[in-house]
């Protein structure tokens, strides 16, 4: 399904405005009449289009940006001084992925329907506009949330603007931060928690282009550090009645009818649904569908600066995975399964070398790293114009990409569930899966009772044979693992239970995080991920910490250590 490039309105009234970075001559972020009232149903569809076509460029750019900055991507000789300011953080404002303007076209053009779309139309007593005006209340916070991440503070402007005096005027508020803007927008939606996406049917817009309020409202509550509220929305989405979500059996591990790592013994993938979207559609919740052609809409750029291809980059790729990404996925303990043919079991450590190769050789630590990367020589003389070095990342293809999966929201639940000190829950998620058998086996009386409201899983629909721990999607039979991935404890008992669980909760964030690389990585939410944990923590250092490994010599880079420890610097600049 490919989005066309439809006006907002019929009659299309563009103002050039000079306001600083939230208006911008290009950004068609006023591309509406002001007192076009939205009573069609025409119009609706229209408005949504436009609405996900302004999406499509400022999703891309997000991802983007939420990786080169981190420590998991390294910039190559072949990517552009843009890219490279964006990596060793001194991009300026005319820096070409700085553009603040493309999120408040989204904004605007949300504000507009929010303002415009008759929600009192009734037919047969259903409100006809209502799941369309919830959409554009989740894909403004959306926006939002992305922009605020990236520049720090922003204007909260929540009314259309139609002209230049009153842009003027919203750039003249104070900015909000982060956590007012997500509080802020978390009120704005509860109200709808319950509205379904809207259906025009896939040759239309597919219901995957729609953000669930609850993940959205998830979200929210999460950067806004209200946990109880952020688990809630989570388990809520997680466990609705008429679409629930088990995290499915999908993995990457060797064959268990060997214990030796051969060449022949390759990793079983039958049960890992690879392509796009990432994990299948099953995984997918929300996903950004790009244009293949310029006059369409937005092209990818995003898939061309990690994937050789020799028709748009001469084999060249500006992005590659940083040695320090390599390391994280190096020093998991792979825990393999062996069965022989009476049936009993034993488990070994995975491999402990790297050889890569055609399909899979050896790897040492997380299978995931293979299973979305790869690269292999292509025999070229010295005078051919292609690389003789050719990668591919699976985690997007020129169509597009996720900005939602079903794991990414059951590792942010494990996230919130650690903060309101549930380890051993949050560690289920991570090791073995949340349904009953699991909840009653891993976790113990005390934490059980005081996390009652957020264990309740269904029998029939959660079971041991579709639920796994999000670690063994590459670290083999994590379950069995009872040296190395485990429930951190203290060396010696502590005074109380309340002590041992304060000493657990940062390791498990710290696990947590690390899960979310291993999981996520590429996909646009490392940075974010380090940014929000290090502000929970009052801790610039554990973002800058991270980042300045990026190289994976184990020693941070000085420079850039210093750079990220001012929490200034971890947003672009605005004019």
């Amino acid at each position: 399904m490919k989005y066309r490039n439809i006006a907002i309105a019929a009659t299309a009234l563009l103002f050039t405005v000079s306001c600083g970075d939230m208006l911008d001559t290009d950004s068609g972020i006023v591309e509406f009449e002001k007192d076009n009232r939205i009573t069609e149903a025409s119009d609706t569809v229209y408005n949504i289009l436009g609405i996900i076509n302004k999406l499509q460029v400022v999703a891309e750019r997000n991802a983007l940006v939420g990786e080169v900055r981190s420590d998991l991507v390294t910039i190559t000789d072949k990517a552009s001084a843009d890219l490279k300011e964006l990596a060793d953080f001194t991009a300026t404002t005319e820096n070409c992925y700085n553009r603040v303007s493309d999120y408040y076209a989204v904004i605007n053009n949300c504000n507009n329907f929010i303002a415009k779309a008759d929600t009192t139309l009734s037919l047969k007593g259903v409100k006809v506009f209502k799941r369309e005006y919830v959409a554009a209340k989740v894909f403004r916070a959306w926006a939002y949330l992305q922009a605020v991440q990236i520049y720090g503070k922003l204007p909260l402007v929540t009314e259309p603007l139609y002209s230049e005096s009153q842009a003027n005027r919203e750039m003249q508020k104070t900015p909000s931060d982060i956590k007012a803007i997500c509080s802020y927008l978390a009120e704005d939606l509860k109200p709808y928690v319950n509205e379904r996406v809207p259906n025009y049917g896939s040759n239309i817009i597919p219901q995957s282009s729609f953000i669930p309020v609850r993940v959205m409202l998830g979200d929210l509550y999460l950067w806004a550090e209200d946990y109880e509220n952020a688990a809630k929305s989570y388990y809520d989405y997680l466990t609705l009645q008429e679409k629930p979500q088990p995290t499915e059996m999908m993995y990457c591990r060797w064959s268990t009818n060997s214990k030796e790592f051969t060449e022949e013994n390759h990793p079983n993938m039958e049960n890992r649904q690879m392509g796009s979207p990432w994990y299948g559609q099953t995984e997918a919740i929300c996903d950004i569908t790009l244009e293949d052609q310029p006059y369409y809409g937005h092209q990818t750029q995003l898939y061309y600066l990690y994937n050789s291809d020799v028709d748009h980059n001469n084999g060249y790729v500006s992005l590659s995975p940083s040695k320090q990404m390599r390391e994280i996925f190096r020093r998991q303990h792979y825990t393999h399964l062996y069965i022989d043919n009476s049936n009993n079991r034993d488990t070994v450590g995975g491999p402990t070398t790297d050889q890569f190769g055609d399909y899979y050789k050896y790897i040492q630590g997380d299978l995931r790293y293979r299973s979305f990367y790869s690269d292999n020589e292509v025999n070229r003389d010295e005078y051919s114009p292609y690389s003789p070095l050719m990668q591919s990342v699976q985690k997007f293809t020129p169509s597009g990409f996720n900005i939602y999966r079903r794991s990414m929201v059951y590792l942010r639940f494990a996230e919130a569930l650690n903060r309101l000190n549930y380890p051993q829950t949050a560690m289920a998620i991570l090791k073995y899966g949340l349904c009953q058998t699991n909840i009653n086996k891993y976790i113990d009386e005390t934490e059980r009772q005081a996390a009652a409201r957020f264990l309740t899983w269904d029998p029939v629909t959660f079971t041991t044979s579709n639920t796994m721990g999000i670690h063994g999607h590459g670290s083999g039979y994590v379950e069995c693992d009872t040296i190395h991935y485990i429930l951190p404890q203290p060396a010696t008992p502590l005074a109380t239970r309340q002590d041992t669980v304060a000493y657990q909760v940062p390791l498990v964030e710290d696990m947590i995080v690390e899960e979310m690389a291993l999981e996520g990585a590429y996909e646009g939410n490392r940075f974010y991920d380090l940014m929000r944990v290090a502000l929970r923590r009052n801790d610039p250092g554990y973002l800058a910490g991270r980042v300045a490994l990026r190289d994976g010599s184990g020693t941070p880079n000085a420079a850039l250590l210093d750079l990220l420890k001012n929490t200034s610097n971890w947003y672009l600049p605005l004019k």
